[in-house]
C-alpha cells in the first residue's frame, strides 16, 4: 500500500493501517491533530480509523502565537 504523508509517498506492506497504528510507526507521540484525505480525524477514534492505498494523512502541529 502506498500512501501520503505531509505529501511524502511512503509505502507499507499492509493493505490498510489504523491511524494509530501508522503514527505509532512513525514515531508520532501527543500534540497535532490528522487530517485523512483532507478530513480531520477525532483522536479518540484513531484505533478505528482506517488508511487505505492512495490515501492523504496530513500531521500538523500546533502553532502558538499571539
Amino acid at each position: 500500500m502506498t500512501i501520503s504523508v505531509n505529501g511524502e509517498q511512503k509505502t507499507f506492506e499492509a493493505e490498510s493501517i489504523s491511524v494509530e497504528e501508522l503514527l505509532e510507526r512513525l514515531g508520532y507521540k501527543e500534540g497535532f491533530a490528522v487530517a485523512l484525505n483532507m478530513t480531520f480525524v477525532l483522536n479518540t477514534t484513531y484505533h478505528e480509523t482506517i488508511i487505505k492505498d492512495g490515501d492523504a494523512l496530513d500531521i500538523l502541529a500546533p502553532v502558538q502565537g499571539g
